[in-house]
């Protein structure tokens, strides 16, 4: 069950450097953020922070550990995943639009966030120009993410969309994944939810990573998985003579 564990501590956040107050200097930051009060939260796998349609925005989030899916659903039931979110991701920002929220966020892994209530995040962003740049980078740095996740449904072979999907989240999980072949990456996603995410059938998903195991690109064990290969998965993401980095 989810739980409240301690109040926000902006100065010793793991994830401040990727925060929307990492532009703010250490020397001004607790005086810039005095009135600010963050809750940290924790939430076991497979618990929802909120839900489409059901839940007011009243806060955004910041994910500081873990995985998170982002899912939209349809009203006869069916469920699509639109992204999945890595450590320093802000999300939950429909309040901004006065709207509900307009998807379902749920934790992919045991995961802990910290609670942004927007009525303050909104009194920041109005005195604190750097806070709000920030803010506006997230939005633009999602509206990119969306449009390239259309690109590849709609342009990229299933080869080249599962390579650059694992090589984004190797990236994103640990930046020493691509060039240490000991770390082993989180992959709690199910084939069929990778699928989902990508526009493949689970069957498409299983025959490809039974085939760059057997090339020795990747292995898995337990909802992990390892990058031995690094460039030859980076070969099967290319298309054209372009890879994504």
């Amino acid at each position: 069950m989810s739980h409240i564990k301690c109040k926000g501590h902006c100065l010793t956040c793991p994830v401040r450097n990727r925060s929307i107050f990492s532009d703010i200097p250490e020397s001004t930051l607790e005086e810039t953020i005095k009135d600010f009060h963050t809750s940290v939260i924790t939430f076991e796998s497979g618990e929802s922070i909120f839900r489409q349609n059901e839940d007011s925005s009243e806060s955004a989030y910041t994910l500081r550990k873990g995985l998170i899916k982002i899912t939209k659903s349809l009203p006869d039931g069916r469920v699509q995943i639109v992204r999945v979110l890595v450590a320093g991701d802000l999300f939950g920002m429909d309040g901004f639009g006065y709207e509900n929220y307009n998807h379902t966020a749920t934790a992919l892994t045991d995961a802990e966030v910290c609670r942004l209530p927007l009525q303050d995040l909104t009194t920041l962003r109005q005195n604190h120009r750097e806070v709000d740049a920030s803010i506006m980078s997230r939005f633009v740095k999602n509206l990119r993410q969306t449009e390239n996740m259309v690109l590849e449904l709609g342009a990229k072979r299933a080869s080249e969309k599962l390579a650059s999907f694992i090589l984004r989240l190797s990236q994103a999980d640990n930046k020493s994944a691509l060039n240490n072949g000991d770390v082993w990456l989180s992959l709690p996603l199910s084939r069929a939810e990778i699928g989902s995410l990508l526009g493949l059938t689970i069957e498409t998903v299983s025959r490809f990573f039974s085939d760059w195991k057997r090339k020795g690109f990747i292995k898995e064990s337990k909802s992990t998985l390892q990058i031995i290969d690094a460039e030859g998965l980076k070969e099967a993401a290319c298309s054209e003579g372009s890879c994504d980095e």
